[in-house]
């Protein structure tokens, strides 16, 4: 059973930030935004190596020394001094590995902003140092007296519209560096699974909507991953699953109703086919 990974909530409207950000952090919370400068996750007490994440709040993130590895819905990414992250909400992160003196700063937003896709990019130096200064007024603007919500807002607004203007720009200006036709299809296969796995979960499904054979769609997905698209589409329903029994109070027939599985004693068998424990199990252990 020590095999099963949990998922761990993290969500910053219920939980002591010191413990995530670290003691050196510096931290300003209200009902709209999370601003935290120079965190120092190695130092908190809750991000680990080798854990899952669901994040409700979407995130804009500036990593600021450091190295780390993670995956941002099923999607790898390596994280370094002058990588900007924007996530969406609810979104699953691994964490692989983060070293010793990574430090980042960033916001969490507490309402429904629509990001299409996670976004992880180098900047350039000057971008990067622009985005820092945005976040620098950001957080003067938060303590002004009265507060000043809608100039918080609009700031935000700025900060996130010109991190996709940066992405996009990077994008066409590097030609060279786009990936090739495999790498893309096998993003965008990515992408659809985590759209669609609770629906579907069979090879054309995906191939008619990439406009490919399912015999093709598998040998670029293998070839460029090593894995075969039913362990992408498998491990994206599983995360689903692992959410749902730990963050509700569904009951597993329920759980599998919602997860489109025939019946409540396929959606266990799929369960223990992947963790090697019932969804009870893993229930029950998340309550030791």
């Amino acid at each position: 059973m020590g095999n099963a990974k949990n998922i761990n909530y993290f969500s910053v409207a219920d939980m002591d930030l010191s413990k995530v950000a670290g003691t050196g952090s510096h931290i300003f919370n209200n009902d709209d935004v999370t601003i935290v400068l120079n965190g120092r996750p190695s130092d908190g007490a809750f991000l680990r190596e080798g854990q899952i994440y669901q994040i409700p709040e979407p995130r804009l993130l500036l990593v600021m020394d450091g190295e780390a590895d993670v995956h941002l819905d099923l999607e790898h990414h390596h994280f370094k001094k002058g990588t900007v992250v924007l996530t969406a909400p609810d979104m699953i992160l691994e964490l692989e590995r983060c070293s010793a003196d990574v430090t980042v700063s960033g916001i969490a937003v507490k309402e429904h902003i629509h990001i299409a896709e996670n976004i992880a990019t180098e900047c350039a130096a000057k971008d990067f140092e622009q985005l820092l200064r945005m976040l620098y007024l950001l957080w003067d603007i938060a303590f002004q007296q009265p507060y000043r919500r809608d100039t918080v807002k609009q700031m935000i607004s700025a900060m996130l519209s010109n991190v996709q203007y940066i992405k996009q720009a990077a994008d066409d200006a590097d030609d060279d560096a786009l990936p090739s036709r495999s790498q893309q299809l096998f993003k965008q296969f990515k992408s659809l699974v985590n759209q669609h796995c609770e629906q579907q979960r069979n090879i054309p499904f995906y191939a008619e909507r990439l406009r490919v054979s399912p015999h093709h769609l598998s040998a670029v997905i293998k070839k460029v991953s090593t894995h075969s698209v039913m362990y992408w589409i498998n491990r994206a329903v599983l995360l689903r699953a692992k959410v749902l029994l730990k963050t509700s109070d569904l009951m597993t027939y329920e759980i599998a109703e919602r997860l489109h599985f025939p019946n409540s004693p396929a959606f266990n068998n799929f369960f223990k086919r992947e963790t090697g424990i019932t969804p009870k199990m893993y229930r029950e252990d998340l309550q030791e």
